[in-house]
């Protein structure tokens, strides 16, 4: 690496290094950045420095919530697949002689949707389609839990209509139904809503894909499909280690991603076509949603799960500006993106049924399948850009991240029930129950949805307390979803909430 690479953290104050963090939109603590040195014995660079940056992170490492969830309970004999990758799978049943899992991922888009609410809430959509997707699965159907500030502000209103709109026009537009959800109203969410988006699928177990390098997978092609890399989204993983006011609102409009649906509907039904082609020639693969992080997160994690290394040449990434530095190349959150893990027999079938047979650049300008690396036996992260080294890392310790002990507070608020006064009219006390936003009929929200697209839904949102779809076409398996809550739990006590 050149001088021109070197930062100099380790000769920096606290207060200038934090004044650099800062100007550079790294939201890494100062004990942080200085962790980075201790890892890799020396100073980072500015691109290893957003790379920790991301992978840091609330959203990419769950370095404040870890430890909570891992006492949730995620074994059982109908569990194929626990929270390990992209999806959880959970057993379906036996429909001619072989196994079904029903694939199921739930993840938030709460920043972005707060500080631009259509964008956000319509690429929170597109991260859980891809999510399902990249486990070999047919995508079924989504779901939306959401949670707005108090109603009888204009901003709530503002928000909660985009979000809502957001949700339908890429759904509707990508072609898969929404089954479920539900939507409370309160102000403890006025300065941050929370968008949660659900997606179901259904594979075969024999043909799962994993989020990781296949067995002997050194010199594999590492290949990304899709929409041209930008600077959008740029960010948004870590985006969402921070507490949002005003200011910060305005300032991280940047790091919300830009969706593209109808290109998103093409890549579903070409990566469809992958998964056959793939099966008929026995091809195992590496498949993962390039989501949080982009092209660092998704490439990262596929090799270093294997426990495998890459190298990644940034001049062979597909992009539509000019000028980018590496960090933004690798790191950007540009929507409508995947990475393969492929062996190079398959390299030619893979991009040929992307960027020939579904011809994607007739979509979007520059959209396509490209090799931008391999997978390398020894595990150090390696990344080029116009010939100088960017990054040099051991992977795992991208991947690792950090962990925090949070304090916690017993909750002070009393679970006693209140002792009310007899009502005079309770036909009085119903009306004012049923005109509650929170009681109130949803129906205002979900007939925007297109509910039964995919023309294998039979109870749709609205219809009954669940949606129901038909799982598999002639089968006698259905599959019922809810998504229901009472935020006022959590707010109380989030243990019991929970």
């Amino acid at each position: 690496m050149g001088d021109a690479d070197k930062i100099g953290i380790q000769s920096m104050s606290d207060a200038s290094l934090q004044g650099f963090l800062k100007k550079n939109s790294i939201s890494l603590k100062v004990s942080e950045a200085r962790k980075i040195i201790e890892l890799i014995g020396r100073d980072p660079t500015l691109t290893e420095l957003h790379i920790f940056n991301i992978q840091w992170s609330e959203h990419s490492s769950y370095k404040s919530s870890r430890a909570v969830l891992k006492m949730l309970p995620t074994q059982g004999p109908n569990v194929i697949l626990g929270p390990v990758e992209d999806s959880g799978i959970i057993e379906l049943g036996m429909i001619k002689g072989e196994r079904y899992g029903i694939v199921v991922s739930h993840e938030s888009h709460n920043h972005p949707s707060q500080v631009v609410p259509y964008e956000g809430a319509a690429t929170g959509v597109g991260g859980i389609l891809r999510d399902v997707l990249c486990m070999g699965a047919k995508i079924l159907a989504t779901a939306d839990p959401l949670r707005f500030g108090n109603p009888n502000k204009n901003k709530t209103k503002y928000i909660a209509n985009e979000v809502i709109n957001g949700i339908a026009d890429y759904g509707n537009a990508v072609g898969i139904p929404n089954l479920a959800g539900d939507v409370y109203f309160n102000e403890s969410f006025d300065d941050n809503c929370l968008v949660n988006v659900v997606c179901l699928g259904i594979v075969k177990e024999k043909d799962i894909i994993h989020s990781y390098a296949p067995k002997n997978a050194e010199d594999y092609d590492i290949i990304i499909v899709g929409k041209p890399t930008d600077n959008s989204g740029f960010g948004g993983a870590a985006f969402a280690s921070l507490v949002l006011d005003e200011q910060e609102q305005e300032y991280n409009k940047g790091a919300v991603q830009i969706p593209d649906p109808f290109l998103k509907n093409v890549l579903i039904r070409a990566t469809y076509e992958v998964f056959r082609e793939a099966k008929r020639q026995k091809v195992k693969l590496g498949f993962k949603d390039m989501g949080a992080g982009g092209i660092m997160c998704a490439s990262s994690e596929l090799c270093s799960d294997a426990d495998y290394g890459a190298e990644i040449n940034l001049d062979k990434v597909n992009v539509s500006m000019k000028n980018l530095p590496p960090y933004i190349i690798f790191c950007s959150e540009t929507q409508e993106r995947f990475t393969w893990i492929c062996p190079k027999k398959f390299t030619k079938t893979l991009l040929k049924i992307y960027n020939e047979d579904f011809a994607l650049s007739t979509i979007a300008g520059n959209a396509k399948a490209a090799v931008i690396g391999k997978v390398t036996k020894n595990q150090n992260y390696v990344i080029k850009h116009k010939g100088k080294i960017v990054c040099s890392v051991p992977i795992d310790a991208v991947t690792k991240g950090i962990q925090y002990q949070r304090d916690s507070e017993e909750p002070t608020r009393s679970f006693n029930e209140p002792i009310l006064d007899e009502p005079e009219n309770y036909d009085e006390i119903a009306l004012k129950i049923l005109n509650h936003p929170n009681i109130a009929s949803k129906a205002k929200c979900y007939k925007h949805y297109d509910k039964d697209v995919m023309g294998n839904t039979v109870i749709e949102a609205g219809q009954a307390d669940a949606g129901l779809l038909r799982a598999v076409k002639g089968s006698k398996y259905g599959i019922a979803l809810s998504v229901d809550s009472n935020p006022r739990y959590g707010r109380i006590n989030p243990y019991l909430g929970a």
